[in-house]
C-alpha cells in the first residue's frame, strides 16, 4: 500500500488482497506484447487483441466474482515500456455492493515509458446502497509518454428508486514526471452527508453521474488543447443534460470533468476526446472496445 492519509486508503491490519494483476508490455517486432504477466484470484485478463495495424495491444480485465463487497482489496500494476502501446478496459461495469462498516479499496500503479502509450478506459463504476469505494491511481509518465485514463461513477438501482444512497466514492489520481508531481486529482462524493443532500443541485448540478478523463501527451499544444475544449463544448451545447469542462495542466495535458444523467452520454464524451488524441497524435482510428 502507498503512504496515504490515515483512514483514506490504508487499513490496519493490512487486508488480504482479493485480486492482483501485474502486466508489463514491451515492443517486439513492431508489436506490443506482454513480457511479464501475473494475475490471481478475482482479477484476470483475457488474451490480447490487436484492433488496428498500429501494433497497440488491447487487454480486457475480468473480475469473475461479479462485483466488490466490503473489506475487498485489489491491486493492479501496469508497466508500458519505451515505445510500447497498450489499451486496457474491463469486461463490464464494476459493481460495488453494500459495504456496511467497511469499504472497498483498489490501488493502481502505472508506469509509462519514453514514447509509450497507456490508455485505460474502463466501463462505469456502479455504487449500490451503502457502498463505499476508494481508489488510488499513481501514474509515473515519461515526458515523451502518453497517458489517457478515465472513470464514470454511476449510482446503482435501489428498491425504493432513490438516488445517491451509496456512502462514498473517492477517486484519487496522482501523476508524476521525472520525480515531479504534475497532477493530483481528488474526487470525493459523500451522498449521505447532510451537506450533500442540502446542496445537491449546487454540487452535482442536479445530475446523478460524473465522469473524469485525464490525459498527458507531449503533442498537446495549446492549439490542440483548444480543439479538445471545442469538442467538449460542442457536445455540451448539443445535449441539455450534459455539463462538462476541461482544465489544462502545467505540462501538456488536461482534465475533463463532466456531469450527466446517463452513462452512455458520458462514455460517448470520454471516447470522443480519447479518439481525438489517438487520431491527432498517432493517426489511430476510434476506440472500439470489443469486450469478449
Amino acid at each position: 500500500m502507498w503512504d496515504l492519509p490515515e483512514g483514506v486508503f490504508l487499513h490496519d491490519p493490512p487486508r488480504e488482497e482479493m485480486g492482483v494483476l501485474e502486466l508489463g508490455v514491451e515492443i517486439s517486432g513492431g508489436k506490443s506484447i506482454a513480457t511479464s504477466q501475473f494475475h490471481t484470484r478475482a482479477l484476470k485478463i483475457i488474451r490480447p487483441h490487436y484492433l488496428d495495424d498500429s501494433g497497440q495491444v488491447y487487454y480486457i480485465v475480468v473480475n469473475p466474482g461479479g462485483g466488490f463487497v466490503g473489506g475487498d482489496a485489489y491491486r493492479m500494476k501496469l508497466d508500458v515500456a519505451d515505445n510500447a502501446s497498450m489499451l486496457l478496459t474491463d469486461q463490464s461495469a464494476a459493481k460495488v455492493y453494500r459495504t456496511p462498516d467497511d469499504f472497498v479499496v483498489q490501488n493502481i500503479e502505472m508506469s509509462v515509458g519514453d514514447g509509450a502509450v497507456l490508455e485505460y478506459v474502463p466501463d462505469q463504476l456502479i455504487l449500490y446502497r451503502d457502498a463505499d469505494f476508494r481508489q488510488q491511481i499513481k501514474a509515473d509518465v515519461h515526458p515523451n509518454g502518453s497517458l489517457f485514463i478515465s472513470d464514470i461513477i454511476t449510482p446503482g438501482w435501489s428498491p425504493d428508486g432513490g438516488h445517491f444512497l451509496y456512502k462514498q466514492a473517492r477517486i484519487r489520481t496522482e501523476v508524476t514526471m521525472e520525480g515531479e508531481v504534475v497532477l493530483v486529482d481528488n474526487l470525493r462524493i459523500n451522498p449521505l452527508e447532510s451537506e450533500f443532500g442540502q446542496d445537491h443541485d449546487f454540487i452535482m448540478g442536479g445530475k446523478t453521474h460524473v465522469a473524469t478523463a485525464i490525459c498527458f501527451d507531449p503533442g498537446l499544444t495549446p492549439e490542440r488543447l483548444d480543439e479538445v475544449k471545442g469538442i467538449v463544448a460542442k457536445r455540451a451545447a448539443d445535449d441539455d443534460d450534459l455539463i462538462a469542462a476541461v482544465t489544462t495542466c502545467d505540462r501538456p495535458g488536461f482534465v475533463l470533468r463532466a456531469l450527466g444523467s446517463r452513462t452512455e452520454e458520458l462514455m460517448a464524451l470520454v471516447q470522443a476526446v480519447a479518439n481525438y488524441v489517438r487520431g491527432e497524435m498517432r493517426g489511430q482510428g476510434p476506440i472500439h472496445l470489443r469486450q469478449y
